[in-house]
């Protein structure tokens, strides 16, 4: 499922911000809505993506995150004959939301 990213300006409130991290440094953005996953789209409904994950984490900025994670999955295990049902290499890092809110400086939010 999607969501459009001037849909989520209107929100008050995205419970998680997942950027994946896809071969060569290419990120795909997703949220987490009411416990769904949607990935986010620009208006003509292509994936917001970038090879410059600061470029995507800058179009949240003035929006209130729970979470924002760098989200990873390698594609080792199956590659060496591992069922993606037996392991799940899944690799979040916090990378900002309500915790990052506003650094010890006192500058303005980033999120």
């Amino acid at each position: 499922m999607k969501i459009k990213l001037s849909e989520l300006r209107k929100r008050s409130f995205i419970e998680k911000v997942a950027l994946h991290c896809h071969d060569r440094s290419l990120y795909l953005v997703s949220v987490i809505l009411d416990s769904e996953e949607r990935y986010v789209t620009d208006d003509k409904g292509d994936f917001l993506k970038s090879f410059n994950k600061l470029s995507l984490q800058a179009k949240f900025k003035g929006l209130v995150i729970g979470k924002m994670v760098l989200r990873h999955q390698s594609p080792y295990d199956e590659m060496i004959g591992l069922s993606e049902e037996q392991i799940d290499n899944t690799l979040e890092v916090l990378i900002g939301g309500e915790a990052y809110a506003f650094d010890s400086s006192g500058d303005e939010s980033f999120h």
